[in-house]
């Protein structure tokens, strides 16, 4: 059924993209995909009608049904299907009006050829590569597999088209001195052509971090942003991504930086939320990767803390690693002994290599602590926090570290608003 399912849907999405021929934009990579994703469509918007990849949409079903203009995958009846395929139908017969001018869309990678089956539906004119590292090593084996299937995002674009790479990527680096079409890099690099320098956490007025700010530099211009509500080298990556995307297409730069400051941000990706007893919680739970949790731990490690504040990492399984998983995880325990964070709590089955490498490498046992089950750490963090303490959440989605940060946070009937997975299907 799903096979008939995603020849149908083919079948549609490439007469929609034939009949209104929407310029598209490409996103694939290991980490920050639906952040960027945002960001593009945030820049791009202040110009055009903008249509983007919802929520997962980015397989061989997902991504159709985004060019189609659906915006849910969670349909099982066959009901549903048809009035899917009947809308399609419509738009084909009857012209939309406001069909998209630019398609965002999500390219993403499982498997060997996954890239390959969605550019038989459509071509990117702009394609960009956020970063290339070790995720999806269940079924791909190695991050040398991973960057040959996303590198193929970009080495299939047209002659005209764009691609855009992360400099700061030692993969994505070398693969940018084999691109035969138009290059735009980005990064915090020296040489990147869209980078960010004297990036820092930003406080307000009584010494509280409320976000970050940096310096976008691009063709010989300067224009300071502030990002709010975030924190750490991520989120600064995102920007300069869609930067250089804007760029690209024309897009004045002090329109992007409007546009940057003003966007919503995502739910789980480094967003900082007030937590109980004067608390700062940083809310990372979308997802996570060994990549990502460096970054987060980094940030972690750099936040400032009031006199007698203890820093906590509060860290799940990081899933879909194969083989290399106990590896990849006892390098992050080496890293946070590493960062001196003061307390580790590892939630899953998998993260006990964080824990283990984490006491192996200097800190104290006393001081880590391991559960099975993110619904009971909570109250067990909850009972020991003082006040400006702050507390970093990660994990992948499988172990649900959302709901921790839920306990955790001040306001918890702003859940819905403010944190990832709320709504009944994962509920």
């Amino acid at each position: 059924m799903r096979y008939i399912l995603q020849f149908i849907l083919k079948i549609l999405a490439r007469a929609t993209i034939a009949k209104y021929k929407p310029r598209i934009v490409g996103i694939t990579g290991s980490v920050g995909k639906t952040s960027t994703k945002e960001a593009v469509v945030a820049v791009l918007a202040t110009n055009w009608r903008v249509g983007q990849t919802s929520k997962n949409l980015n397989n061989e079903i997902g991504l159709p049904l985004v060019i189609l203009g659906e915006k849910d995958s969670g349909y099982s009846s066959l009901i549903a299907w048809l009035k899917i395929f009947s809308r399609a139908l419509k738009q084909l017969l009857i012209t939309n009006v406001s069909y998209p001018e630019f398609l965002v869309l999500e390219y993403g990678v499982d498997k060997e050829g996954d890239i390959d089956y969605l550019l038989s539906i459509t071509r990117p004119e702009v394609a960009v590569i956020t970063a290339v590292t070790p995720t999806h090593l269940e079924l791909l084996g190695s991050v040398e597999a991973v960057g040959r299937e996303k590198s193929k995002l970009v080495t299939n674009l047209p002659p005209q088209g764009i691609a855009v790479l992360n400099l700061d990527d030692d993969w994505l680096a070398n693969l940018s001195n084999k691109i035969k079409t138009r290059l735009v890099t980005f990064g915090f690099s020296q040489t990147a052509q869209v980078r960010a320098d004297n990036w820092a956490l930003s406080k307000d007025e009584n010494n509280l971090v409320v976000g970050i700010s940096f310096k976008l530099i691009s063709n010989g211009s300067s224009v300071p942003i502030f990002l709010p509500g975030i924190v750490g080298k991520p989120p600064v990556l995102v920007a300069l991504a869609a930067t250089a995307v804007g760029i690209t297409l024309g897009v004045p730069v002090l329109e992007i930086a409007q546009a940057l400051q003003s966007m919503t941000l995502l739910p789980g990706r480094l967003r900082l939320i007030a937590g109980i007893n004067n608390t700062s919680l940083i809310d990372d739970t979308y997802n996570s990767s060994p990549s990502a949790a460096r970054e987060a731990i980094d940030v972690l490690s750099r936040f400032p803390l009031l006199v007698g504040a203890r820093r906590w990492a509060v860290l799940g399984d990081m899933l879909e690693l194969g083989k290399e998983s106990d590896k990849l995880h006892r390098e992050i325990g080496k890293l946070v002994a590493e960062k001196k964070i003061d307390f580790l709590i590892t939630v899953g089955k998998e993260s006990r290599a964080i824990a283990s490498s984490a006491t192996l490498n200097g800190l104290q046992p006393e001081n880590t602590w391991h559960f099975t089950d993110s619904s009971d750490v909570g109250h067990f963090v909850k009972q020991r926090l003082q006040t400006g303490d702050v507390i970093l959440i990660k994990g992948s989605q499988g172990v649900r570290c959302e709901r921790i940060t839920k306990e955790l946070m001040t306001e918890p009937e702003l859940a819905k608003e403010l944190l990832v997975r709320q709504y009944k299907p994962w509920i």
